[in-house]
């Protein structure tokens, strides 16, 4: 009798579960990154049954960047790429983008330049999968409530960038930000581009907010664009150079945001306007 009861439960379960994403847009909102995690986290599985013969290999990504181009067409997120030129390059270099949410991973499988991997927070390696599959790839992880560690791990960092000769690619402000501007930037990218003499490469990916909003619990298809600047030479630089350096490139970063954030929305007015006099 029991076994029946649930039986009917998962079943009444299943018919009110379409009812609900079509009438509730939290709900959508949340069964949506339920099934975009589902997608990161399957990745990731996959990713951890053959690194493990290439431990710490960047060219691990690959597969990755295969899914996650699948991934951005089954939610429907169109990305369009400008100065994709900048990032063709044999020789190391850092490259900083804009944070705001989990789908910026699918913005940076679509520029990623050969021979890259992330720095990123020490909480992530704990993270299932995930967390595995990004040790296989290569990836760095810095630990930020540690000052003298996270030291250290950009000191190696900068002889593992020039003796594999890698590009390395750092969120600078640290964390998620959702508020459609930029926070401060952390120095940590810029030491390490001063320290080993390479370039920076700033890329902006412009605001998500006409698709994707934590706040409102919206998540709707959409695109952004992603802008690719001329890399900036840090030859001749000092530490003396960096604060300099980290708030210029912010300054340059900020106003392509802004210019680019304003020009998709602005493209997707037209289209619904275009759409709406047929």
């Amino acid at each position: 009798m029991a076994l029946e009861l649930f039986h009917w439960f998962i079943i009444g379960f299943l018919l009110v579960l379409p009812i609900l994403y079509e009438l509730s847009g939290t709900f959508r909102y949340h069964a949506k990154f339920a099934l975009y995690y589902a997608c990161i986290f399957g990745i990731a599985t996959v990713v951890c049954t053959y690194a493990w013969l290439r431990p710490g290999d960047v060219n691990n990504h690959w597969f990755i960047l295969w899914a996650m181009n699948h991934v951005k067409n089954l939610f429907g997120i169109e990305v369009e790429i400008r100065g994709e030129e900048n990032l063709k390059s044999e020789k190391p270099f850092i490259l900083v983008i804009n944070h705001q949410s989990s789908l910026d991973c699918i913005g940076m499988t679509q520029i990623w330049p050969k021979r890259c991997c992330c720095l990123v927070k020490n909480e992530l390696k704990y993270a299932g999968p995930f967390g595995l599959a990004a040790l296989l790839c290569g990836t760095v992880f810095i630990n930020r409530l540690n000052k003298e560690k996270a030291l250290d791990t950009m000191n190696k960092t900068v002889g593992d960038i020039l003796e594999r000769n890698i590009k390395l690619l750092v969120f600078p402000e640290g964390t998620r930000n959702h508020d459609g501007s930029m926070m401060p930037f952390k120095k940590g990218a810029f030491h390490i581009a001063v320290q080993a003499q390479i370039p920076i490469v700033p890329v902006v990916f412009s605001s998500f907010s006409e698709f994707y909003n934590k706040k409102d619990k919206k998540f709707t298809t959409g695109k952004f664009i992603i802008t690719c600047m001329p890399s900036i030479s840090t030859r001749g630089m000092t530490s003396n150079d960096v604060t300099d350096l980290s708030e210029n490139v912010r300054k340059q970063m900020l106003e392509t945001f802004n210019q680019t954030s304003f020009e998709a929305t602005q493209n997707k007015l037209a289209s619904k306007i275009t759409n709406g006099t047929k």
